[in-house]
């Protein structure tokens, strides 16, 4: 079998080693390009069918060709995947190599979804990948617990793209968005006649989610009666289109979602303890980016390169102030209210980077009130980013110290004021 092909663009002012070790010990082909004109020069050499990943740096992602580019790969090819990474924090590619080949492979279905990226290098939310992995795999009805904009669909999405349903359909549904007398109507199906106003036949979410996955949002916010019904369907997978008297058997695998405290709503009499059971015996608890610091800078430049993406802006970076800023904040939305502050952010910036006076107000009043904890913290972003710059440099020179100071272009007295500043002095 033909190994995939990783062809790697690398600017030849980012460091490479990182990123080549990573698709290597993923037995792929490697090839490396330095830049879009020599990668697509590479690209013709190769059948159209091979599986390939493109790990582009992104340093050439604001080349003024870049955006052709990426259309023309993605109209030419089915089993190609296009990877923008950033070559000094090449760990943000650890969790989505899976799920990237995934993706690339069973799109053409009508009712795939692509999987979604799932970003975080953190122990903890390494373990809620792998049990979302081992979840996905088996036909079990799962409970998604976590704060608001902690990714609960999200991670529902990633679950059915990991199991055999994934050719099926996705069908998500916010239970606080139907008045509870309309919700077992929406729930199943209506036949016309039913009721007053209907005039047509109509799909309800379980029928629309055959063989699929119906995602219940909010389960929490559920009345009384309604759970009852759910933990009537759970147990038999029957349900009654309104209109009619024969039951009918549904094959669909729930998900079900609260960033409610079940176990407090129990005991407040609020939640059926039956229900809680039914739905507790597979559970995920998605952490809040409080207790995420170290994905921020991965989950950042993420967000910025889609924002920017998305608006046709060139990629922009972000000051150290506002990184400074971004990672003390507190993120009570979370993943959510993260992604929201930088899309405005891109929109309004007008230069290179992304500064405080480029965010939102409780943003800016945030920084004023902890100006001086956020300055030092900005300033170590800047002594750990040098610091990082230097140990590449070493490496790629094997410890040769004269010729790291070249490649940096600075002195090599500079070097050494700068490796005994950072205790490099041993490399």
């Amino acid at each position: 079998m033909t190994k995939p092909l990783a062809l790697i663009i690398n600017s030849t002012d980012s460091p490479l080693m990182g990123i080549s070790k990573f698709v290597e010990a993923r037995d792929c082909s490697v090839h490396v390009s330095r830049s879009i004109e020599e990668a697509e020069r590479v690209l013709v050499a190769f059948p159209v069918e091979q599986q390939k990943f493109i790990f582009a740096d992104l340093a050439l992602c604001q080349d003024n060709g870049w955006r052709g580019f990426a259309e023309r790969l993605s109209g030419n090819s089915t089993s190609l995947a296009l990877i923008c990474y950033d070559p000094h924090h090449p760990q943000a590619l650890y969790g989505l190599f899976g799920q990237i080949n995934q993706s690339t492979s069973d799109n053409n279905t009508p009712h795939a979804i692509k999987a979604p990226m799932m970003i975080g290098d953190t122990p903890q939310y390494h373990d809620v990948l792998n049990l979302a992995n081992r979840y996905g795999m088996h036909d079990i009805t799962v409970l998604i617990t976590g704060e608001t904009g902690t990714g609960k669909e999200v991670m529902a999405q990633y679950m059915h793209t990991r199991g055999p349903r994934a050719d099926k359909p996705f069908v998500g549904c916010n239970m606080t968005a139907i008045p509870e007398t309309l919700v077992e109507i929406e729930r199943v199906r209506y036949v016309k006649g039913a009721f007053t106003g209907a005039n047509r036949n109509k799909k309800g979410f379980i029928e629309a989610a055959e063989g699929g996955t119906l995602f219940l949002d909010e389960i929490g916010d559920l009345a009384p009666t309604i759970q009852l019904k759910l933990l009537r369907f759970l147990e038999t997978r029957q349900y009654y289109r309104v209109g009619e008297s024969t039951p009918k058997t549904s094959d669909v695998r729930i998900i079900a979602a609260t960033n409610k405290e079940l176990e407090e709503a129990i005991q407040g009499n609020g939640f059926r303890k039956d229900l809680y059971f039914r739905l507790n015996s597979a559970r995920i608890i998605l952490p809040p980016l409080r207790e995420r610091r170290e994905d921020m800078i991965l989950l950042i430049a993420n967000f910025v390169y889609q924002a920017c993406n998305q608006f046709q802006k060139p990629l922009k970076k972000m000051t150290s102030s506002a990184k400074a800023l971004f990672l003390d904040y507190p993120w009570p939305g979370n993943i959510r209210e993260l992604k929201s502050v930088i899309e405005s952010a891109v929109m309004v910036s007008d230069g290179d980077y992304i500064t405080i006076s480029d965010l939102p107000m409780n943003l800016q009043h945030y920084a004023t009130g902890r100006r001086e904890e956020i300055g030092s913290k900005a300033i170590r972003n800047i002594e750990e980013g040098e610091r990082s710059v230097i140990e590449e440099a070493l490496r790629q020179t094997n410890g040769n110290k004269a010729k790291a100071a070249e490649a940096l272009g600075i002195s090599t007295r500079t070097l050494y004021r700068k490796l005994e500043k950072f205790a490099l002095a041993s490399l």
